[in-house]
């Protein structure tokens, strides 16, 4: 059981019945690829293999993406971005989403308020990731919305000081996130027209979401970021034998999370929760043998088939 050939690349398949839309849609989720200096260009070769084996119509890029926005600094990492990017627009119309890694540099310090914080980014990085999906054929989606045969895609700017660790960095900060869905809510963002299918895309998943009645009109919620619950790895390892796939703690969540760390979840309502746990830290990145003792989690492509 602990030297076995890894899993390269999972391919989770989920089906979401009918929706009354006229046209079957495949979307394809992934994200997390944390590009850095020790990633290697296999990522990228395994990504490509699996969307290819999909054919998808639409992909989603669930976020973090860079490790850190300080590669838009470093031609080498930029290049390597763009052919990963790339390699999702030859395949099909790709749309991404900010996550934490794309948007705080580690030498910041937390700004003073939401405001200052969102001024700051609007004026620096999310102009640099803008750039770089025009040259690529990405659509970023900042509070924006991308439609493909019936299915209506909105994609969420998280503000990762308001969303992800809240003001004393212990965990989702509600207040915030109803804040600014009902600021999208009033300025006529959010709108919902019958015989469309909506699809609500971000980078973390908060937990609170679905009880939004602003969202009630969104069919799937689809997120990163917790990356299955790969920390700690020796976690990873003893669940692995055990059967399972993944740790039990992730990012900013708490320890034994009921729900959101991979997967599908049906929700009250009809809505379906996915999570997408990436392509870092996975098998393929460990030295070998380790990857045969399955030591980390393996990369994930997850294909959502709507009809």
């Amino acid at each position: 059981m602990f030297l076995k050939e890894p899993i390269v690349c999972r391919k989770p398949k989920y089906e979401i019945v009918d929706t009354g839309i006229k046209e079957p849609v495949k979307v394809a989720l992934t994200g997390d690829w944390h590009i850095s200096r020790i990633v290697s260009d296999r990522q990228r070769q395994i990504l490509e293999r699996a969307l290819r084996e999909m054919r998808p119509d639409v992909i989603i890029l669930q976020g973090d993406l860079f490790d850190t926005p300080d590669a838009f600094d470093d031609t080498g990492l930029v290049a390597k971005m763009k052919k990963s990017l790339k390699c999702c627009t030859k395949i099909a119309p790709t749309v991404m989403v900010l996550g934490n890694h794309d948007q705080i540099r580690p030498v910041h310090k937390p700004p003073v308020s939401r405001a200052d914080y969102m001024d700051r980014l609007r004026k620096g990085v999310l102009q640099e990731w803008r750039r770089l999906c025009e040259g690529c054929g990405v659509k970023l989606l900042t509070d924006e919305w991308f439609e493909v045969k019936g299915l209506r895609i909105f994609g969420m700017l998280q503000d990762p000081e308001a969303y992800y660790c809240g003001p004393n960095k212990k965990g989702e900060n509600i207040v915030e996130m109803r804040r600014h869905i009902k600021e999208l809510e009033n300025e006529g963002i959010l709108k919902f027209d019958p015989g469309k299918i909506y699809w609500f895309a971000a980078h973390a998943p908060i937990n609170e979401l679905y009880k939004m009645t602003e969202l009630g009109g969104f069919r799937v919620f689809s997120f990163g970021h917790t990356h299955g619950g790969c920390v700690p790895i020796i976690v990873d390892l003893i669940v692995d034998v055990c059967g399972g796939h993944g740790g039990i703690v992730a990012p900013f969540m708490k320890w034994f999370p009921r729900r959101f760390m991979r997967g599908r979840e049906a929700l009250p309502g009809g809505a379906n929760y996915i999570v997408n746990t990436g392509m870092v830290m996975t098998q393929d990145s460990a030295p070998r043998p380790l990857h045969y003792i399955n030591c980390l989690k393996a990369a994930e492509v997850t294909e959502v088939i709507i009809k």
